[in-house]
């Protein structure tokens, strides 16, 4: 599949993902006591996804009229598609599904130091990088959710 059919898949897709946790966001309740509400974030998240998705759907239209105005046939905005690229892609699906389904079990800091370790490894970290980075953005994450912002995590 050419690079400019996967990225109008992709722009189009987030576009109408955003739009529908935008919809879903309407039934939260309202905020008590203060300025926002558990409606904040995820429409904050959704409204920067459809810029996003905006974005490269502007991107697409502006590669293909350049590519209709040249008249040479490889325009380089084709991207091959790799064995390793597909690995990626199975590795980060199958991550997150056992990550969703093993979170509330096992707890979040070492179901996530896990997965991020795992999916670095995937993604050809070293093994010192791998458990580097999964630390810091796990103990990150953790600080800045659940003891700044007071989130319950799993």
């Amino acid at each position: 599949m050419n690079s400019w059919k996967t990225d109008i898949v992709t722009g189009t897709g987030v576009i109408l993902f955003a739009g529908f946790v935008l919809i879903s966001s309407l039934r939260f309740p309202p905020p008590r006591d203060t300025d926002f509400g558990p409606a904040l974030f995820p429409r904050v998240v959704a409204a920067i996804l459809l810029v996003l998705g905006i974005l490269v759907l502007l991107q697409v239209r502006k590669l293909r009229t350049r590519a209709q105005s040249c008249t040479t046939d490889t325009t380089g905005e084709e991207l091959p598609t790799t064995v390793g690229g597909m690995r990626n892609v199975a590795v980060t699906l199958v991550t997150i599904v056992v990550y969703i389904a093993v979170v509330d079990e096992v707890g979040f800091i070492p179901t996530t130091l896990v997965f991020l370790f795992v999916l670095t490894k995937a993604y050809g970290l070293t093994t010192f990088r791998s458990v580097l980075s999964s630390c810091f953005i796990t103990a990150f994450v953790f600080v800045l959710f659940s003891l700044l912002l007071r989130v319950v995590l799993p």
